[in-house]
């Protein structure tokens, strides 16, 4: 019988919650490395990490509430990584990559949960905008982060529901954060942010990635298109029920293949490196969403990608958000 990972009956992650947890940090120092507090020292900087995520298919299901909107679908988690440090400050700024940035997302969870300035430092090994779930590895790291920064007391659905909610209002995506808080080759059986969604895992083996990107696909302008979503949410909820009858990783890239050709989501040039992987023995699909192309398998899979781009190479990783 397989391990049924349930993420909770209903997270607490109401404002009043989050007013209270930032109330009771209201005595950290502003400023410097450590703080004293409660007997205990707090350290001014905080490191989380969070893997990339790769979506192979999916049904998206909006609500008024955002943390009861999210997706159905399947994908993993990747070592393609966000890695965030968090610090006290004298005004908040948010740094991607080394440039300061606007960040919405990342914003909404420092609006959400710092009682105080922060510095936010995100670093991403992926490309943004391409499929890779950045927009929510990042947020996703900023909370665990700031959760222990402020010594906020939140459980890990209640940080990752501060993410997800960001990533809803702001139209980058749906179902990541909940398969980045899980790790692994995760199914995403009920839909609604970490606390309400109910998520599986298919047990695998080390297994090497790679891709190729061409560019971005607007995240927001698809999910916003009614006629393209029928076509995805019939597409996907079909693929669930059937990954659900048969979890292996082979299932998954054959669903993935079908639901790429079902929606008409693909580029040609996305066409004809799948059908390039698959001619050598490997098995590929399209990012969703991003103009990119994923494969799994040996070197054949490299070889077959490298006439259409540079090749990412990477593995799936089996776990979740980790703090340093």
């Amino acid at each position: 019988m397989r391990e049924i990972v349930n993420e909770g009956k209903r997270a607490n992650s109401s404002s009043e919650l989050i007013e209270n947890k930032q109330g009771a940090s209201s005595g950290l120092q502003a400023g410097g490395e450590v703080a004293s507090r409660g007997g205990r020292k707090v350290v001014g900087t905080v490191r989380a990490t969070v893997p990339g995520h790769v979506t192979g298919f999916f049904a998206a299901r909006r609500e008024e509430d955002p943390l009861a909107s999210g997706s159905i679908g399947c994908g993993f988690t990747l070592g393609l990584l966000a890695r965030t440090a968090v610090s006290r400050a004298d005004s908040t700024q948010i740094i991607i990559n080394g440039r300061p940035s606007d960040a919405p997302v990342s914003r909404h969870v420092v609006d959400s949960l710092a009682p105080s300035p922060v510095r936010v430092e995100t670093e991403l090994d992926m490309v943004m905008g391409a499929g890779f779930g950045a927009s929510g590895a990042g947020a996703l790291s900023c909370a665990y982060a700031l959760n222990q920064l402020f010594d906020l007391g939140l459980t890990s659905n209640q940080a990752a529901s501060v993410a997800h909610r960001a990533e809803v209002l702001n139209g980058t995506g749906l179902g990541d954060v909940i398969a980045q808080n899980t790790g692994g080759l995760v199914i995403r059986i009920a839909h609604g942010a970490p606390g309400r969604g109910v998520v599986d895992r298919i047990p695998i083996p080390r297994t090497r990635v790679y891709a190729v990107v061409r560019g971005p696909i607007p995240t927001r302008d698809v999910l916003r298109d009614a006629g393209v979503m029928k076509r995805i949410n019939d597409a996907g909820e079909r693929a669930v029920k059937e990954i659900l009858r048969r979890p292996t990783l082979g299932e998954f890239m054959r669903l993935s293949r079908r639901f790429t050709y079902e929606t008409g989501l693909a580029s040609s040039w996305a066409m004809d490196a799948i059908e390039a992987v698959e001619s050598s023995g490997g098995m590929a699909s399209m990012i969703m969403l991003g103009d990119s192309v994923f494969a799994v398998g040996g070197d054949e899979c490299r070889e077959a990608l490298q006439d259409f781009g540079d090749v990412i190479e990477t593995e799936i990783v089996q776990r979740g958000p980790l703090l340093d």
